[in-house]
């Protein structure tokens, strides 16, 4: 994802540079913060937080390399310290819903898909079942490659991985999902292509 954002312009604390930022980026870090808690109060005090911590901290931040990365890495951090703290208090609010880790569930909306025909219906359940079967890592890195289109580079500096990481455990989940012998039937070697425009239709 291309930054469209001068940091300095964040560091001087220029008004319309912040409100870009989050017009920008808001989009992305609900979708990704909702992976990782599935609880949108949690999920929006976080990223509140993480704009105050900025607009406060701002003359003290680097550069970021990547600034969509550096805002999924920071508020996942927020998240995960939030899912930690919740698990010491025990707490009701993020109770039966949290865990002290967290499974990035990629849940495909199959109502929203208007799925037309049992064959479809078929090809839909059995990818979502696909999807269950990867590591929550693996999930995370195609959510955030395909269902975001972020670059290798990004997604590395994210969960603090090397690129090569990245790029191997991508490909191991393609390489998966393709295994399965239904979709190859099907879709042949189109079969990702097809998966993933569905991914990018009905995963937030």
């Amino acid at each position: 994802m291309k930054d469209a954002i001068k940091w300095s312009d964040i560091v001087e604390g220029r008004e319309e540079a912040f409100t870009m930022l989050y017009d920008l980026y808001s989009d992305l870090l609900y979708g990704y913060g909702m992976k990782i808690v599935p609880d949108e109060d949690v999920v929006m005090d976080a990223i509140q937080s993480l704009y105050m911590n900025i607009f406060e901290k701002r003359k003290h931040l680097s550069v970021p390399t990547s600034i969509a990365a550096y805002l999924c890495r920071s508020l996942k951090n927020i998240l995960i310290n939030e899912l930690q703290s919740a698990s010491v208090r025990n707490t009701r609010q993020l109770d039966e819903t949290l865990k002290s880790d967290y499974d990035f569930d990629l849940e495909l909306d199959a109502e929203g898909a208007m799925i037309a025909g049992e064959n479809e219906r078929e090809r839909f359940d059995i990818f979502q079942a696909e999807l269950g079967k990867l590591s929550h890592q693996q999930r995370e890195m195609l959510y955030l490659r395909y269902y975001k289109g972020l670059e290798i580079g990004e997604i590395a500096e994210i969960l603090a991985v090397s690129k090569r990481t990245v790029y191997n455990t991508t490909n191991n989940a393609l390489t998966r999902l393709r295994e399965n012998p239904v979709l190859a039937r099907y879709f042949g070697e189109a079969a990702l292509l097809y998966l993933l425009t569905i991914g990018k239709l009905y995963i937030i």
